[in-house]
């Protein structure tokens, strides 16, 4: 063997050790984003910047925000018949569309009217009970049969002026899965991303297993279940952290378009599994507002949806139920 070919072989064989050898490594970020907090846990055999995360999720935040006077929603809730929209966008709400349509209504990105009409929104309306003729109003503003979409174009049309639209049930969930795929472009397939309490997870923990993700009790006293995920998404909707009084009564964030009300049912949260945090936000926050019995009727319904159910007995009190494949808990004993 000549001189070249050994050393070629020599410099190939350290490389080699090298890359065997070169440490992985757990990486831990958190930041503020979309009016709630975000939070990510990566293994990688390279450093890793906050930024890869959190450019991605402040770039959702800047296209879908509702709160943003120059966000995409916000200038489309400001025009009269549409806009072109961003792809991140234009995907956000075609997903929106797809479970509103599957749901009879049940899931409606244009419900902001009635959100601002219950205290809720950006431009909270009041502190009591609306009347009547205010909801019907409000509702005379509302639906989603009223967007049309143009795939070629990536234009969003609306048949009412003053239909906005509001992501806030979908944003965060894609936010994480935006920030998922910002993360595997740069290599790294070991990650745990939760934005606001919607996770995103593929591979393994630092621990070489996979992530273990806690579900909480709505009495916040521990955890209803434990479960573990390598592979897609998990999102829970609740009524226990969002909510308002209003003439003395306490009533939930979660408002039902087809009713033009809060939901009054006894569905304390839903967490739902599938292969990507934005069908799963959108579906969770569906089933919050079907209830327990039509929710796990409307999972049932879907591929590749899992869910699991706690329903309040009383203030203290809870049951939980689920679909088939919903991950079972793990025993921590």
């Amino acid at each position: 063997m000549n001189k070249i070919n050994l050393f070629l072989v020599v410099a190939a064989l350290t490389v080699s050790c090298s890359q065997k050898t070169q440490p992985t490594k757990g990486f831990e970020f958190d930041g503020f984003v979309m009016g709630t907090s975000w939070h990510a846990t990566c293994v990688s055999n390279s450093d890793l910047n906050s930024t890869v995360i959190s450019d991605a999720l402040e770039e959702v935040d800047r296209l879908m925000s509702t709160y943003k006077p120059a966000s995409e929603v916000s200038l489309f809730s400001k025009s009269k018949s549409g806009r072109k929209m961003s792809a991140p966008s234009f995907y956000v709400i075609s997903v929106a569309l797809d479970i509103a349509e599957k749901s009879a209504g049940a899931f409606d990105p244009t419900v902001m009217p009635l959100v601002n009409l219950w205290g809720f929104g950006p431009a909270a309306q009041q502190e009591g009970t609306p009347s009547n003729s205010a909801i019907e109003a409000a509702m005379q503003q509302c639906g989603w049969q009223h967007l049309n979409l143009s795939t070629d174009s990536f234009y969003v049309g609306k048949d009412i002026a003053e239909l906005e639209l509001d992501l806030s049930a979908i944003a965060k969930g894609f936010g994480a899965d935006h920030a998922a795929t910002a993360l595997e472009m740069q290599g790294v397939q070991n990650y745990m991303i939760e934005v606001g309490g919607e996770i995103r997870a593929k591979g393994n923990s630092i621990k070489q297993r996979p992530w273990r993700l806690a579900i909480d009790s709505p009495n916040e006293e521990n955890y209803s279940r434990v479960i573990e995920l390598s592979s897609g998404a998990i999102a829970t909707s609740g009524d226990y952290r969002n909510m308002r009084i209003v003439d003395g009564k306490l009533i939930s964030h979660t408002i039902n378009p087809r009713t033009g009300r809060p939901v009054t049912h006894n569905l304390a949260s839903v967490s739902i599994v599938a292969d990507n945090c934005t069908i799963a936000d959108a579906v969770a926050t569906t089933c919050m507002v079907l209830g327990a019995t039509e929710g796990m009727q409307f999972v049932n319904s879907l591929d590749n949806i899992e869910a699991y159910f706690i329903t309040r007995v009383n203030e203290n009190e809870f049951t939980t139920s689920e679909t088939a494949g919903f991950p079972k808990a793990l025993n921590l004993d």
